[in-house]
């Protein structure tokens, strides 16, 4: 075959490689890339040596990933090498990004589509192919593996369909996590779904809003639910049936295909299951469907329950490093003391929740800095209790209520076990504290602590609950989850006359 173009890119900017594509087999000519024509079985180095000898013209798609590529140098070097005097106009840079053209590309002139919107681009686009070559009669290829059913999105474009909570303007130190989140939805082939999992207030909800605005030109509908109770997901699936155009279907079942069907057809979608409970009661909502070749189709799932490693991969989020933790103090707080705030940070357990909640007090009441940890340190009630994180809605007082009226409900044992550990220090406890001194212990889990299945299942409650973490000798419990218990029992103990 004849090629009119190689489109030579890194996978860093696939999207923008797809678009030119498609753009330009739309105006009849043949285009190789790697995203379309290297189907399983091709021979990926005679395929790239035919992009790069046998194509008519290259056109390099210029980013500074792209020019950090190995492979993506010697592209377009052999573009060149074919055509050094650019009589031919072998070689056509196009940027899709704000970077320097070093060496011979500097030479070579080319064409800019950062900071277009799509009409503009594609006039860009289209106007400087033409001006680079004459147009050839189109043929139609029918090529195995090029499964795209519909125009390839614009990388420009934001969803046209979308409900995230506001952006948190302090979010900072998640660098990793945010990579990891889309290093695992980009591995799947089909629909993917990826766990956050934590202790509450550790910045799960935070860091998928993040990750939506962040990967947001990457799809064409966005949408978060909150999913801790469930018998309120068949509304929100309704609302975002009317966005989608639809009108909703009265029966939960019929309303749940009637969305995961129309998701089949939408360019690139993310949903988002914020708090779920229990894998039972999202499993049905989350969508099993086919899907075209290079659609993403991603579910973010945050939880602090454990068990959902049986639908995707799981993220434990932990607190943040130290560093992190002053930046996000001091993003409220600018002066604040370097060592004051490495106290404040440790003080708070490096909780995101508590660090926010810390610096919207300084930040509020112009309390000095060392006198804000002196009354942490003193009074740590009513430090707790003032203040809600507005993004959260919660204080450190009551982010675990929830969770701790159903262990009281559900596990007394288990409840009675949490009590006695937010009393000690806020080290590794050694669980032979509680086995050997059963007679020390209240009724409840003196019972659990005599048979081991039992005593294993009360402790498995507070892990489930990622209120604590377990060795094989000892469990620990945050700091703050400490203080909130004995808040907690302090607030709901009667006081003897």
């Amino acid at each position: 075959m004849a090629w009119d173009f190689f489109v030579s890119y890194t996978q860093a900017d696939r999207a923008w490689a797809e678009w030119i594509a498609w753009i330009l087999e739309e105006d009849g000519y043949q285009v190789l890339i790697q995203a379309w024509d290297f189907v399983p079985g091709t021979n990926w180095t005679q395929s790239m040596q035919e992009g790069v000898t046998g194509a008519g013209r290259t056109i390099a798609v210029l980013s500074n990933a792209y020019l950090k590529s190995v492979y993506g140098k010697t592209e377009w070097l052999a573009a060149w090498a074919a055509d050094p005097l650019g009589e031919e106009r072998k070689l056509l840079p196009v940027r899709v990004e704000n970077c320097e053209r070093p060496g011979f590309l500097g030479g070579v002139v080319g064409v800019d589509l950062f900071g277009l919107d799509e009409a503009d681009a594609k006039a860009t686009l289209r106007s400087s192919i033409a001006a680079a070559l004459s147009g050839r009669a189109k043929r139609k290829v029918e090529f195995p593996g090029r499964a795209v059913p519909q125009p390839a999105r614009f990388p420009g474009a934001l969803p046209a369909v979308w409900k995230v909570a506001a952006r948190n303007p302090n979010f900072t130190g998640r660098d990793a996590d945010l990579a990891a989140v889309a290093k695992n939805l980009s591995a799947g082939s089909t629909v993917t779904v990826h766990s956050v999992h934590g202790l509450g207030g550790v910045g799960k909800t935070q860091l998928a809003i993040e990750y939506a605005y962040t990967h947001a030109r990457e799809y064409d509908l966005v949408w978060s639910i909150a999913a801790e109770d469930r018998a309120t997901i068949p509304d929100q699936f309704a609302t975002l049936a009317r966005k989608m155009g639809l009108t909703p279907a009265p029966d939960p079942d019929d309303l749940r295909d009637q969305v995961h069907d129309a998701l089949r057809h939408t360019a690139g979608w993310l949903l988002i299951f914020d708090n779920a409970d229990s894998v039972p009661d999202i499993q049905p909502w989350l969508p099993s469907i086919p899907l075209p070749v290079g659609t993403p189709g991603h579910v973010i799932v945050t939880t602090r329950r454990g068990g959902f490693g049986s639908i995707g991969q799981v993220l434990d989020l932990d607190v943040l490093e130290l560093p992190a933790a002053v930046r996000l103090l001091r993003s409220r707080v600018p002066d604040l003391d370097q060592d004051i705030a490495e106290q404040l940070a440790e003080q708070l357990g490096r909780l995101p929740l508590g660090l926010e909640q810390a610096a919207a007090y300084l930040d509020r009441t112009q309390t000095p800095a060392a006198d804000y940890l002196h009354l942490l340190q003193t009074a740590p009630r009513a430090m707790l209790a003032d203040g809600v994180v507005h993004a959260h809605g919660h204080s450190l007082a009551t982010v675990w209520n929830l969770s701790l009226d159903r262990i009281a409900r559900e596990d007394p044992a288990a409840m009675e076990l949490l009590g006695i550990c937010a009393y000690l220090a806020p080290e590794a406890i050694p669980l032979d504290l509680f086995t050997l001194h059963p007679d020390e212990l209240p009724p409840p889990l003196a019972k659990a602590v005599a048979d081991p299945v039992v005593f294993n299942n009360a402790i498995a409650t507070l892990i489930d609950y990622s209120l604590a973490k377990r060795t094989s000798t000892s469990l620990q419990l945050h700091r703050l989850v400490q203080a909130a218990v004995r808040l907690r029992h302090q607030t709901t103990t009667p006081v003897n006359p």
